[in-house]
């Protein structure tokens, strides 16, 4: 049987994608075998692999010199014992998403295996940077990370969204809000990212008082304590793990502004107001959706410049708009398979 070694994981960003390319592998007759942290959401969900190895490492970005070098010794301890399973194993090829749980693996097969690596924000990690240098191919999401990676080596491919979310985008939108039990109005989707957002929650909960025309469905998150009094036209949620249901029930999203989050917003073809995470790696949420806003299919807030009275403006002008059709355009359907076949073709000319 064939086998690959894959790696990416430590948030939802960069484990979703790594799923859905490890099933399409396993469809194609390949055993997967996973390399990820203990510290990451790879160690509470189920991975389709043979084998998962979760090792305690973690990043060096951000942390004092004495911890980055206590993490960077941890990383090179744990490629070299990966080395060793490369030698064992002898994987056909090696499938890195970026972040620090990649590294490992990526230098450990650099020049003993194809490597081939999935980036899916718009200003790379410096983990995706570093393995380009010995990767076959990089496979992109936005077309304006291309220029930080060598031409010849890099395709748009896209971002692989998880099946059960496809299939959830085809639920039509009365049904789907009879799933979440709202009322059949206009309805506006809020939520801050994987953790939720104070600040976006609060001002929801605000907008929702003054627009009682629209139903409101908010996920608060791990950091937000739900009030003990909500505007009875707010859906709430902590946590909802089917956001293709909600993405259907929905007219207008306001959200962060990740790469995962945006892809999916896109797949729904919605309108969106972006209030990226300010403190995100070389503002990359910003970017992720700068290149949507110049199209004129998303309005941005940033979070310094976010007022009731700006959401107000830019969800009435996102109203009276009909842009679904071009919003869905810029999605790439089927991206777990067009990496599959751009790398069995970069194999096949080995």
């Amino acid at each position: 049987m064939k086998k690959v070694f894959i790696a990416g994981g430590g948030t939802g960003g960069h484990f979703y994608p790594t799923v859905s390319v490890a099933t399409e592998l396993i469809n194609n007759g390949y055993q997967v075998i996973y390399f990820g942290t203990k510290k990451g959401i790879e160690s509470k969900k189920d991975f389709p692999a043979s084998q998962k190895h979760l090792f305690d490492i973690e990043g060096v970005r951000g942390r004092n010199p004495r911890n980055a070098v206590k993490s960077a010794l941890k990383l090179l301890k744990t490629s070299l014992f990966i080395r060793s399973l490369i030698k064992k194993e002898k994987p056909d090829f090696v499938l890195c998403f970026g972040g620090y749980s990649s590294l490992p693996l990526g230098l450990a097969a650099a020049g003993k295996v194809p490597l081939f690596l999935h980036e899916q924000n718009s200003i790379p990690s410096y983990t995706n940077k570093l393995l380009s240098l010995f990767a076959e191919k990089i496979f992109i999401t936005f077309e304006v990370s291309k220029k930080y990676f060598p031409e010849k080596k890099t395709v748009l491919t896209g971002l692989p969204l998880r099946q059960e979310l496809l299939e959830d985008l085809k639920i039509p939108q009365e049904k789907a809000r009879e799933i979440i039990s709202i009322p059949d109005k206009k309805t506006v989707l809020v939520f801050g990212g994987s953790q939720g957002s104070r600040v976006i929650s609060e001002n929801a909960i605000k907008l929702a008082q003054d627009r009682k025309d629209l139903q409101f469905i908010l996920i608060g998150g791990k950091n937000f304590k739900k009030p003990e009094n909500l505007p009875d036209n707010i859906k709430y949620f902590d946590f909802y793990d089917r956001m293709g249901v909600l993405y259907s029930a929905s007219d207008i999203i306001i959200a962060r502004s990740g790469a995962a989050s945006t892809y999916e917003i896109l797949a729904a073809g919605k309108p969106a107001v972006f209030i990226p995470y300010p403190y995100a790696a070389s503002d990359h949420q910003y970017y992720n959706v700068k290149w949507i806003e110049e199209k004129g299919l998303c309005h941005i807030i940033r979070e310094n410049q976010l007022t009731i009275e700006t959401l107000q403006e830019k969800i009435n002008d996102l109203l009276s708009k009909n842009i679904q059709k071009e919003i869905k355009s810029l999605y790439i359907p089927d991206s777990a398979k067009k990496i599959l076949k751009e790398i069995f073709y970069e194999l096949d000319r080995v």
